[in-house]
This record gives C-alpha cells, structure tokens and sequence, in this order.
C-alpha cells in the first residue's frame, strides 16, 4: 500500500480510537461553525471596505452576493474532492493525484499561510480596536494580543470537542451580533444608495478587484475539509462547506449596506476599525462597546478555528515524513499539540510585524490573492481527476466540467487582480501583493527541493535500521 493510499483509507463511521489517531466527534454544527468562524474574522470588516472602495456607489452588496456565489463553486469543488480523499492531508492529495507530489507540496504550502496571515492580520485589527476605544498603548493592546492567542492554544491543546463547542457557541454569537447591529444601524436616517448595481461602474478591471476582495470574505471557509478524519460522517464537511458560505454571506451584505448606509467611505477605508465607526453611528457608546465585543470574540474563532484546522494539516504533512515526525505526535486528547503552539508562536511574531508596519490592507490583498490562486488550481485538478480517477466519490458535482471550467478561468483572473491591485488606491495598480505571493511560493519551493528529501531519507534509513533490528531480533537462538 503507497502512502497516499494508506492516508486516504479512512473509515466512514464510529470506530475504536487509537491512541495515536484522530477522533471522530465532529459533526455539521461543530464543522459549520469552524468553517464559517475562520472564515468571518475581524479583517471580514476591513474586506467589506476595500470591495465598496472598488465598487462604485453602493453596489458592493451585489460585490458580496457575487462572491457569494462563486463560494459555493467551490464548496462544490471541494465537496466532491473530498469525497475522494477525506483526510486531514486532502488538499494535498488532491493535487499531487493531479498535477504530482512536488507541485501539490509547494501549492499547499503555500495556502497554508493564508491562515497565519488571516490570523495575524485579525491580532493587529483586534488590537487597533481595543486600543481605540480604551485609549491603550500598541504594546498594551499587543498583550491583550497574545492572551486570546494563549487562550485559543489552551482550548485546542483540551482536546477537538472542546474546540469545537467553544468555536460553535463563539461563530453563532458573531454572526448574530453583527447582523443584529447591522440591521438596527439600516433604520436610521444615513447616506443615499447611489448606483447600487453598478458593480463595474468603475471599470471591468475595478470590478474583478471588487469580486475578488468579496471573495475574500469567504477565504478560508474549505479549510474545514482538514477535519474530514475527525468529522462523524463524510457528509458533515459537504454540509459544511454549502451552509457557511450563506451565512458569511448574510452578515457580510446585511454590515456592508448599514456600513455604507451611516459611514462615509473616505472614513472607514482609513480606519482599521470600521466595526466601531458603526456602532457609533449606530447605537453611541454601546454601540461601539457592543461592536467591540463582537470583534474580541472574532479572534476567538478565528485564532481558535485556525489553530483547529491547520495544526490537523501539519499533522497530516508530518505524517507523510514532508514536516519533521514531531509534528505528527498526539498529546493525550489526541491532539497535534506541537503543530498547536507552532502555529501560535508564528501567528504572534507575524502579528507582532503587523503591528509595527501596519500594513493590514496588505494581508488583505495577499490573501484574496491566494485563495483565488488555490481555488483556480483545485478547479483544475477536479477537471483533469474526472479524466484519469474512475474511484468512487460520496459527492459528485453536477456539470463539473462545466462548472470546474469556468471557476478554473475566472479565480485565475481573480487572483492576478487582486495580486496586482493597490489596496490603499483603487485607481492605482501595485506589484507587491503579488510579489508576497511569489516570496511565499519561492520559500515553499526552496523547503521542497531542499528539506523534504532530507525528511524522505531520514524516514527511509529509520525504517531499515527497523527492518534490520527485527531480523537481528529472529535469527537469535532461543534462550534454554
């Protein structure tokens, strides 16, 4: 048996847990709420402004309901990919059957920093926040940082069902909140809504930036399929993946209309804190203390439901001997504790970058960009698995050539709109976005090439030393 063969036998049902394996214990409100928790973050509220900075007059709903749309492409994409290989290594799998092992170990790599710089992005946001409205300094507001990042390790290192209770209770409560704010900030006297279906009114070019940013409101969303191995049923990560994406959709178009309805668009694009400006306009002080809260809890699911999702695909990668072996080691709540804190370091030093450049625009548009790249790619691997993969899938995408096709071309006009787009200019276009791309994907190739043989001979002379060791083991004469 290859190992990407062994990797994909997973079993469908209740088992008996090893103690070095994932549990089973996820099921569709606990994989729901980490889809849609990672997915809403704090930097969702900054990515509301950047679509309405491109989008002419009030037209950024239809941005958003677009987006929408094109999200649940790719649930359908990725539903049926996962289907085929439900496992925590799954993107990986995908890819590698596809277009071959090296390609798919630098393109997931490379995703994967999506969630730290979705992580890191939401920790400097948060921060700005905190420190607005209880009049901080940076290293205090950083402090407070650090605590929620502390705070989600501990309940990820108690276990996926804890995680996972705390990220459902924690993903409803936002999203209710915010839409709760929102609708009653759509009641008060405000702004007109001029062109509010002139989505390209700026411009074919300004137009794709305005989908591609509304996209990124739902980046992150299919990192869900990591959890495949813990979900009770297959079918749990296909709910998942076609339920969250309404919901973000509904809390994100019901806060852009109340946002461009009572704040001015030249305000909220230079705040890192439109939630606030909102609640202020909205409800006074309590609405800002309200949107505060709401904003605090957003780093709990989304440092929380990042740390979930890519510590189980560090685990797989690890598992595979393509990340050091220590990272494939389970505590005793079967949890990838190593990948846990890893990640937790990072997303703090990375935050702590963030915090002293503030470059958060930034992060939004690497991150559109990526997310646009991985589902362009995996659109492409569903077309060419449907031509050479005849196994068996529990979700068949219907019209996946069709449907494939076409997400395969436009998240490729997507993803070198928003790479080349000025996220603090909509008239401008700026290269960096797409250069922090490339530095990313340059690293991950320099790691492939370079580290992973290392990792596969190290892993191959461990297992001959073991081969040679239990043959020395039989060949020894009985003891009279």
């Amino acid at each position: 048996m290859s190992l990407d063969d062994s990797a994909a036998r997973t079993p469908s049902g209740p088992t008996q847990h090893h103690p070095h394996e994932l549990r089973r214990s996820v099921g569709a409100v606990t994989a729901t709420a980490t889809s849609a928790g990672l997915a809403f973050a704090a930097i969702n509220f900054i990515g509301v402004v950047s679509v309405a900075t491109f989008a002419l007059g009030s037209s950024a709903w239809l941005a958003i309901a677009i987006g929408g749309l094109i999200s649940l492409v790719v649930s359908g994409v990725f539903s049926e990919l996962n289907s085929m290989w439900p496992t925590a290594a799954g993107v990986r799998l995908y890819i590698s059957n596809a277009f071959g092992v090296r390609f798919a170990l630098i393109a997931t790599f490379t995703y994967m920093s999506t969630v730290i710089l979705v992580i890191a992005a939401d920790a400097f946001l948060i921060g700005a926040a905190i420190q607005h409205l209880l009049h901080e300094p940076s290293a205090l507001a950083y402090v407070w940082i650090l605590l929620l990042l502390l705070i989600a390790t501990v309940l990820n290192l108690r276990g996926i069902k804890i995680a996972g209770r705390v990220q459902s209770v924690v993903t409803y409560v936002v999203l209710a909140s915010t839409t709760g704010l929102s609708i009653v900030a759509l009641f008060k006297p405000g702004l007109p809504y001029p062109h509010p279906f002139a989505v390209f009114g700026n411009g074919a070019l300004s137009g794709f930036q305005a989908i591609a940013f509304a996209l990124f409101l739902f980046a992150a969303f299919e990192w869900v399929t990591t959890t495949a191995e813990e979900a009770r049923k297959p079918q749990v990560i296909t709910r998942a993946l076609f339920i969250a994406p309404l919901l973000i959709w509904f809390a994100a178009t019901v806060f852009s209309l109340a946002l461009t309805h009572l704040v001015t668009l030249d305000a909220a694009h230079a705040s890192a804190y439109p939630q606030l400006l909102l609640g202020s306009a909205a409800l006074g002080r309590f609405g800002e203390i309200w949107m505060l809260g709401v904003t605090v809890l957003t780093a709990i699911n989304t440092f929380n439901g990042g740390f979930l999702v890519a510590s189980r695909f560090v685990y797989a990668a690890a598992r595979e001997g393509n990340l050091p072996r220590a990272f494939a080691r389970l505590n005793l709540r079967a949890v990838p504790w190593l990948a846990v804190i890893v990640l937790a370091v990072t997303s703090a030093v990375v935050g702590a970058l963030v915090f002293a450049t503030g470059e958060w625009l930034l992060l939004v548009a690497v991150g559109a960009s990526l997310e646009a790249m991985v589902f362009a790619i995996a659109s492409a691997a569903l077309l060419k698995l449907r031509r050479t993969d005849d196994r068996v899938r529990g979700f068949r995408l219907r019209g996946a050539p069709v449907v494939a096709g076409f997400g395969l071309v436009l998240f490729a006009i997507l993803a070198l709109a928003s790479g080349l787009s000025d996220p603090k200019n909509p008239k401008a276009f700026s290269p960096l976005p797409a250069l922090v791309v490339l530095t990313l994907a340059a690293v991950s190739t320099a790691y492939v090439y370079l580290v992973v043989p290392r990792l596969h001979r190290a892993a191959a002379a461990r297992r001959l030393a073991a081969r040679a060791s239990g043959e020395q083991t039989r060949r020894r004469p009985p003891r009279p």
